[in-house]
Protein backbone atom coordinates (compact mmCIF):
# COMPACT_ATOMS: atom_id res chain seq x y z
CA UNK A 1 0.00 0.00 0.00
CA UNK A 2 1.28 3.47 -0.91
CA UNK A 3 1.84 6.10 1.72
CA UNK A 4 -1.10 8.47 2.21
CA UNK A 5 -0.07 12.07 1.57
CA UNK A 6 -1.33 15.28 3.14
CA UNK A 7 -2.39 18.22 0.92
CA UNK A 8 0.82 20.10 1.77
CA UNK A 9 2.92 17.10 0.71
CA UNK A 10 1.00 16.75 -2.54
CA UNK A 11 1.57 20.38 -3.50
CA UNK A 12 5.22 20.17 -2.45
CA UNK A 13 5.66 17.16 -4.74
CA UNK A 14 3.96 19.01 -7.61
CA UNK A 15 6.38 21.91 -7.10
CA UNK A 16 9.33 19.49 -7.24
CA UNK A 17 7.93 17.97 -10.43
CA UNK A 18 7.45 21.34 -12.12
CA UNK A 19 10.99 22.44 -11.19
CA UNK A 20 12.36 19.16 -12.58
CA UNK A 21 10.53 19.30 -15.92
CA UNK A 22 11.58 22.93 -16.45
CA UNK A 23 15.02 21.73 -17.53
CA UNK A 24 13.66 19.36 -20.18
CA UNK A 25 13.53 21.83 -23.06
CA UNK A 26 17.05 23.18 -22.53
CA UNK A 27 18.56 19.70 -22.15
CA UNK A 28 16.82 18.54 -25.32
CA UNK A 29 18.00 21.65 -27.15
CA UNK A 30 21.62 20.96 -26.11
CA UNK A 31 21.57 17.34 -27.32
CA UNK A 32 22.92 16.39 -30.75
CA UNK A 33 20.93 13.13 -30.83
CA UNK A 34 17.99 12.53 -33.14
CA UNK A 35 14.70 13.46 -31.36
CA UNK A 36 13.44 9.86 -31.49
CA UNK A 37 16.71 8.52 -30.08
CA UNK A 38 16.73 11.22 -27.41
CA UNK A 39 13.20 10.34 -26.35
CA UNK A 40 14.03 6.60 -26.39
CA UNK A 41 17.02 6.94 -24.09
CA UNK A 42 15.21 9.35 -21.78
CA UNK A 43 12.54 6.73 -21.12
CA UNK A 44 14.69 3.60 -21.35
CA UNK A 45 17.20 4.93 -18.81
CA UNK A 46 14.34 5.95 -16.48
CA UNK A 47 12.82 2.46 -16.77
CA UNK A 48 16.16 0.84 -15.94
CA UNK A 49 16.70 3.13 -12.96
CA UNK A 50 13.29 2.20 -11.55
CA UNK A 51 13.55 -1.52 -12.34
CA UNK A 52 15.37 -2.57 -9.11
CA UNK A 53 12.69 -0.90 -6.95
CA UNK A 54 9.91 -2.43 -9.05
CA UNK A 55 11.37 -5.94 -8.76
CA UNK A 56 12.03 -5.52 -5.05
CA UNK A 57 8.49 -4.44 -4.18
CA UNK A 58 6.22 -5.74 -6.95
CA UNK A 59 8.02 -8.60 -8.71
CA UNK A 60 5.02 -10.92 -8.32
CA UNK A 61 2.35 -8.27 -8.71
CA UNK A 62 3.03 -6.70 -12.09
CA UNK A 63 -0.05 -8.36 -13.61
CA UNK A 64 -2.28 -8.02 -10.54
CA UNK A 65 -4.01 -4.86 -11.85
CA UNK A 66 -5.56 -6.95 -14.64
CA UNK A 67 -5.26 -6.76 -18.40
CA UNK A 68 -7.52 -3.70 -18.64
CA UNK A 69 -5.40 -1.50 -16.39
CA UNK A 70 -2.13 -2.88 -17.73
CA UNK A 71 -3.39 -2.15 -21.24
CA UNK A 72 -4.34 1.38 -20.20
CA UNK A 73 -0.86 1.94 -18.75
CA UNK A 74 0.67 0.68 -22.00
CA UNK A 75 -1.62 3.01 -23.95
CA UNK A 76 -0.52 5.94 -21.78
CA UNK A 77 3.06 4.94 -22.56
CA UNK A 78 2.39 5.17 -26.28
CA UNK A 79 0.92 8.66 -25.81
CA UNK A 80 3.97 9.68 -23.76
CA UNK A 81 6.40 8.24 -26.31
CA UNK A 82 4.87 10.09 -29.25
CA UNK A 83 4.59 13.26 -27.12
CA UNK A 84 8.34 13.25 -26.43
CA UNK A 85 9.30 12.52 -30.04
CA UNK A 86 7.03 15.29 -31.35
CA UNK A 87 8.06 17.82 -28.71
CA UNK A 88 11.78 17.18 -29.11
CA UNK A 89 11.33 17.67 -32.86
CA UNK A 90 9.51 20.96 -32.21
CA UNK A 91 12.49 22.17 -30.15
CA UNK A 92 14.70 21.79 -33.24
CA UNK A 93 12.33 23.99 -35.25
CA UNK A 94 11.33 26.71 -32.81
CA UNK A 95 12.61 28.41 -29.66
CA UNK A 96 12.57 26.98 -26.15
CA UNK A 97 10.20 29.77 -25.09
CA UNK A 98 7.64 29.02 -27.83
CA UNK A 99 7.82 25.24 -27.46
CA UNK A 100 7.55 25.42 -23.66
CA UNK A 101 4.63 27.85 -23.66
CA UNK A 102 2.66 26.07 -26.38
CA UNK A 103 3.07 22.64 -24.82
CA UNK A 104 1.44 24.07 -21.67
CA UNK A 105 -1.85 24.55 -23.53
CA UNK A 106 -2.55 21.03 -22.27
CA UNK A 107 -5.26 22.16 -19.76
CA UNK A 108 -7.38 23.19 -22.74
CA UNK A 109 -7.09 19.74 -24.26
CA UNK A 110 -7.61 18.04 -20.89
CA UNK A 111 -10.89 19.98 -20.57
CA UNK A 112 -11.97 19.14 -24.11
CA UNK A 113 -11.28 15.43 -23.83
CA UNK A 114 -12.82 15.29 -20.33
CA UNK A 115 -16.01 16.72 -21.82
CA UNK A 116 -16.03 14.35 -24.77
CA UNK A 117 -15.34 11.33 -22.57
CA UNK A 118 -17.19 12.19 -19.36
CA UNK A 119 -19.42 15.15 -20.31
CA UNK A 120 -17.74 17.49 -17.85
CA UNK A 121 -19.31 20.92 -18.32
CA UNK A 122 -17.43 24.18 -18.72
CA UNK A 123 -18.74 27.57 -17.58
CA UNK A 124 -19.05 30.53 -20.00
CA UNK A 125 -16.29 32.36 -18.08
CA UNK A 126 -13.99 29.39 -18.63
CA UNK A 127 -14.74 29.50 -22.36
CA UNK A 128 -13.62 33.14 -22.37
CA UNK A 129 -10.36 32.01 -20.79
CA UNK A 130 -9.91 29.41 -23.51
CA UNK A 131 -10.51 32.05 -26.20
CA UNK A 132 -7.86 34.30 -24.63
CA UNK A 133 -5.39 31.40 -24.50
CA UNK A 134 -6.02 30.47 -28.12
CA UNK A 135 -5.48 34.14 -29.00
CA UNK A 136 -2.03 33.81 -27.50
CA UNK A 137 -1.39 30.68 -29.55
CA UNK A 138 -2.37 32.62 -32.70
CA UNK A 139 -0.09 35.52 -31.75
CA UNK A 140 2.91 33.21 -31.42
CA UNK A 141 1.97 31.46 -34.67
CA UNK A 142 1.54 34.77 -36.51
CA UNK A 143 5.10 35.72 -35.63
CA UNK A 144 6.32 32.39 -36.96
CA UNK A 145 4.62 33.02 -40.31
CA UNK A 146 7.09 35.85 -40.92
CA UNK A 147 10.04 33.48 -40.61
CA UNK A 148 9.63 31.43 -43.80
CA UNK A 149 7.31 28.99 -42.05
CA UNK A 150 10.06 27.05 -40.27
CA UNK A 151 9.14 28.23 -36.79
CA UNK A 152 5.44 27.76 -37.53
CA UNK A 153 5.98 24.02 -38.01
CA UNK A 154 7.82 23.80 -34.69
CA UNK A 155 5.04 25.70 -32.90
CA UNK A 156 2.38 23.44 -34.44
CA UNK A 157 4.29 20.37 -33.28
CA UNK A 158 4.48 21.81 -29.75
CA UNK A 159 0.67 22.14 -29.71
CA UNK A 160 0.37 18.54 -30.95
CA UNK A 161 2.70 17.50 -28.12
CA UNK A 162 0.32 19.22 -25.66
CA UNK A 163 -2.61 17.21 -27.03
CA UNK A 164 -0.66 13.96 -26.70
CA UNK A 165 0.46 14.61 -23.12
CA UNK A 166 -3.14 15.42 -22.19
CA UNK A 167 -4.20 11.93 -23.23
CA UNK A 168 -1.39 10.48 -21.15
CA UNK A 169 -2.44 12.49 -18.06
CA UNK A 170 -6.12 11.61 -18.39
CA UNK A 171 -5.35 7.90 -18.59
CA UNK A 172 -3.10 8.21 -15.56
CA UNK A 173 -5.82 10.02 -13.63
CA UNK A 174 -8.09 6.99 -13.97
CA UNK A 175 -5.60 4.15 -13.67
CA UNK A 176 -3.48 5.51 -10.81
CA UNK A 177 -6.46 5.32 -8.44
CA UNK A 178 -6.27 1.54 -8.72
CA UNK A 179 -2.67 0.70 -9.64
CA UNK A 180 0.44 1.22 -7.43
CA UNK A 181 2.86 3.85 -8.70
CA UNK A 182 5.81 1.53 -9.40
CA UNK A 183 3.61 -1.00 -11.23
CA UNK A 184 2.06 1.76 -13.32
CA UNK A 185 5.36 3.38 -14.32
CA UNK A 186 6.89 -0.05 -15.06
CA UNK A 187 4.34 -0.57 -17.82
CA UNK A 188 4.16 3.13 -18.74
CA UNK A 189 7.87 3.78 -19.29
CA UNK A 190 8.48 0.28 -20.64
CA UNK A 191 5.78 0.66 -23.29
CA UNK A 192 7.00 4.18 -24.14
CA UNK A 193 10.60 3.03 -24.59
CA UNK A 194 9.49 0.03 -26.68
CA UNK A 195 7.35 2.28 -28.88
CA UNK A 196 10.26 4.62 -29.52
CA UNK A 197 12.63 1.70 -30.12
CA UNK A 198 10.29 0.33 -32.79
CA UNK A 199 9.91 3.82 -34.28
CA UNK A 200 13.68 4.23 -34.43
CA UNK A 201 14.02 0.89 -36.23
CA UNK A 202 11.25 1.77 -38.70
CA UNK A 203 12.74 5.20 -39.40
CA UNK A 204 16.38 3.99 -39.53
CA UNK A 205 17.28 6.25 -36.63
CA UNK A 206 20.62 5.13 -35.13
CA UNK A 207 20.53 4.33 -31.42
CA UNK A 208 24.27 3.81 -31.10
CA UNK A 209 27.42 5.84 -31.55
CA UNK A 210 26.71 8.56 -29.02
CA UNK A 211 29.52 10.00 -26.94
CA UNK A 212 29.80 10.94 -23.29
CA UNK A 213 28.22 14.36 -23.92
CA UNK A 214 24.94 12.95 -25.21
CA UNK A 215 24.92 10.15 -22.64
CA UNK A 216 25.19 12.78 -19.91
CA UNK A 217 22.11 14.48 -21.38
CA UNK A 218 20.24 11.14 -21.61
CA UNK A 219 20.89 10.46 -17.93
CA UNK A 220 20.08 14.04 -16.92
CA UNK A 221 16.74 13.87 -18.74
CA UNK A 222 15.96 10.53 -17.11
CA UNK A 223 16.86 11.56 -13.56
CA UNK A 224 15.49 15.12 -13.62
CA UNK A 225 12.47 15.77 -15.87
CA UNK A 226 11.34 12.12 -16.00
CA UNK A 227 12.15 10.46 -12.67
CA UNK A 228 11.69 13.58 -10.50
CA UNK A 229 9.19 15.19 -12.87
CA UNK A 230 6.77 12.83 -14.61
CA UNK A 231 7.08 10.06 -12.03
CA UNK A 232 6.14 12.56 -9.32
CA UNK A 233 3.19 13.75 -11.43
CA UNK A 234 2.01 10.15 -11.79
CA UNK A 235 2.37 9.76 -8.03
CA UNK A 236 0.08 12.69 -7.23
CA UNK A 237 -2.50 11.67 -9.87
CA UNK A 238 -3.72 9.26 -7.21
CA UNK A 239 -4.76 12.27 -5.13
CA UNK A 240 -5.61 15.09 -7.56
CA UNK A 241 -7.15 15.20 -11.06
CA UNK A 242 -5.18 15.61 -14.27
CA UNK A 243 -6.33 19.23 -14.56
CA UNK A 244 -4.53 20.16 -11.31
CA UNK A 245 -1.29 18.67 -12.64
CA UNK A 246 -1.82 20.30 -16.04
CA UNK A 247 -2.30 23.79 -14.61
CA UNK A 248 0.69 23.36 -12.30
CA UNK A 249 2.89 22.67 -15.30
CA UNK A 250 2.02 26.18 -16.51
CA UNK A 251 4.99 27.33 -14.46
CA UNK A 252 7.34 25.30 -16.68
CA UNK A 253 7.84 27.99 -19.40
CA UNK A 254 9.04 30.42 -16.75
CA UNK A 255 11.80 28.10 -15.58
CA UNK A 256 12.57 26.93 -19.12
CA UNK A 257 12.85 30.50 -20.46
CA UNK A 258 15.14 31.53 -17.58
CA UNK A 259 17.41 28.54 -18.24
CA UNK A 260 17.35 29.21 -22.00
CA UNK A 261 18.32 32.84 -21.42
CA UNK A 262 21.35 32.01 -19.28
CA UNK A 263 22.46 28.75 -20.94
CA UNK A 264 21.51 29.27 -24.59
CA UNK A 265 21.44 33.07 -24.73
CA UNK A 266 17.92 32.78 -26.19
CA UNK A 267 16.01 36.00 -25.53
CA UNK A 268 12.20 35.81 -26.08
CA UNK A 269 10.91 38.37 -28.58
CA UNK A 270 7.91 40.65 -28.01
CA UNK A 271 5.44 38.36 -29.79
CA UNK A 272 6.51 35.37 -27.73
CA UNK A 273 6.23 37.32 -24.48
CA UNK A 274 2.81 38.74 -25.35
CA UNK A 275 1.52 35.42 -26.68
CA UNK A 276 2.83 33.56 -23.68
CA UNK A 277 1.19 36.04 -21.31
CA UNK A 278 -2.14 35.63 -23.10
CA UNK A 279 -1.91 31.85 -23.02
CA UNK A 280 -1.10 31.69 -19.32
CA UNK A 281 -3.73 34.31 -18.45
CA UNK A 282 -6.40 32.54 -20.47
CA UNK A 283 -5.67 29.14 -18.98
CA UNK A 284 -5.68 30.52 -15.44
CA UNK A 285 -9.05 32.21 -16.09
CA UNK A 286 -10.36 28.93 -17.47
CA UNK A 287 -9.29 27.00 -14.38
CA UNK A 288 -10.47 29.70 -11.97
CA UNK A 289 -14.05 29.59 -13.27
CA UNK A 290 -14.50 25.88 -13.88
CA UNK A 291 -16.24 25.62 -10.53
CA UNK A 292 -14.88 24.52 -7.14
CA UNK A 293 -14.74 20.80 -6.47
CA UNK A 294 -12.80 18.65 -4.07
CA UNK A 295 -10.58 15.61 -4.33
CA UNK A 296 -9.78 13.54 -1.24
CA UNK A 297 -6.12 13.24 -0.34
CA UNK A 298 -6.26 11.67 3.10
CA UNK A 299 -8.78 11.08 5.83
CA UNK A 300 -10.19 14.43 6.83
CA UNK A 301 -8.02 16.36 4.37
CA UNK A 302 -9.05 17.82 1.02
CA UNK A 303 -7.23 19.29 -1.95
CA UNK A 304 -9.42 21.75 -3.75
CA UNK A 305 -9.36 21.92 -7.51
CA UNK A 306 -11.32 21.16 -10.68
CA UNK A 307 -12.07 17.49 -11.16
CA UNK A 308 -12.43 15.73 -14.51
CA UNK A 309 -15.38 13.46 -13.81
Amino acid sequence: MERVLTPRQVYALIAVGVAAVSGSAVLAKLSTADPVALAFYRLAVTWLLLLPAVLLRHRRGLLEPGLRDVGAAVGAGVFLAVHYAVWFTSLRLTSVASASVLVTTQPIWVMLFAYLLWRERTSPASLVGIAVALGGVYLIGAGALQEAGSRLVGDALAVLAAILVSGYLLIGQRVRRRVPLLVYVFWLYGAAAATLGLAAAAMDVPLGGYGAYDWAIFVALAVGPTLLGHTVFNWVLQYVPASVVAVSILAEPIGASILALFILGEVPDAAQLAGGALILTGILVFLRYRGPTETRVSAGAQVRGPVAR
